[in-house]
């Protein structure tokens, strides 16, 4: 398994004559197998810097590295080859096709891999059974539950057995008990020896699973604490935090 390692990382996006800047010089590095939360408040750069990970954007300045290759510097084949094998997302609103049943929305993401269409549907129908969801293949996303359209989305995430799980807020749009259920699948992910990265609002959720939370405030890096440990090492007055 692979670090990431994101050093001086910046990212501005034109609005009209002026700039806006999501992400401020943001350090720091994920061992393997750890479990991140990312926590801010709307626009503080948690989606951004996820989406940075991902490979769906690229940075201003500054460097993200995955072992020994930079993201930054990566072609857009590079950065394809990333994104389908490296890392694997989930959404707040799940990004399903919603004319594709739960068994093809999984098997979507092996589609240029080599693997046969037999091979395909056999994981697929695997991976939607570790998350519960056998009995609902045929499906497509209007017939499911929200809580079931995530499952379907974290199946999907793992398609292609990535190193990193990026998730992007993805109990927000679940009842507490629905994201109850959810949070226990990522902790079983991550007790699989899974890197899994997680932006929330829902830090009280979330905390019981998490080994390291850092917060970012305008696009820089905060704060980081350690769930359990009275310390917390940041940039903020104590009372702010």
């Amino acid at each position: 398994m692979e670090s990431l390692r994101v050093e001086n990382l910046t990212k501005d996006y034109p609005m009209g004559e002026r700039v806006v800047r999501a992400l401020d010089g943001v350090s720091l590095e994920v061992v393997p197998g750890e479990f991140l939360g990312v926590v801010g408040r709307s626009g503080s750069g948690k989606s951004t810097l996820l989406n940075l990970l991902a490979g769906l954007d690229r940075p201003s300045s500054g460097s993200l590295w995955i072992g020994d290759r930079d993201l930054a510097q990566m072609s857009p084949d590079q950065l394809a080859h990333h994104r389908q094998h490296t890392v694997g997302m989930v959404f707040q609103f799940f990004h399903l096709v919603p004319t594709l049943t739960a068994l093809q929305n999984v098997e979507l993401p092996m589609a240029f891999t080599g693997l046969s269409p037999g091979m395909r549907s056999e994981k697929a129908k695997s991976l939607l059974g570790d998350v519960g969801l056998s009995h609902r293949l045929d499906h497509i996303p209007s017939q499911l539950s929200g809580g079931e359209q995530q499952r379907v989305s974290i199946a999907r995430s793992l398609a292609n057995d990535p190193q990193f799980l990026l998730a992007d807020e993805p109990t927000g749009n679940l009842d507490s008990a629905t994201g109850k259920e959810i949070l226990e699948i990522f902790k079983q992910l991550h007790g699989e020896g899974r890197t899994v990265i997680c932006v929330t609002h829902e830090q009280d959720l979330w905390m019981e699973c998490l080994d390291r939370v850092i917060e970012l405030r305008d696009g820089r890096l905060f704060r980081e604490e350690r769930p359990g440990s009275s310390h917390a090492a940041g940039n903020g007055d104590p009372g702010e935090q």
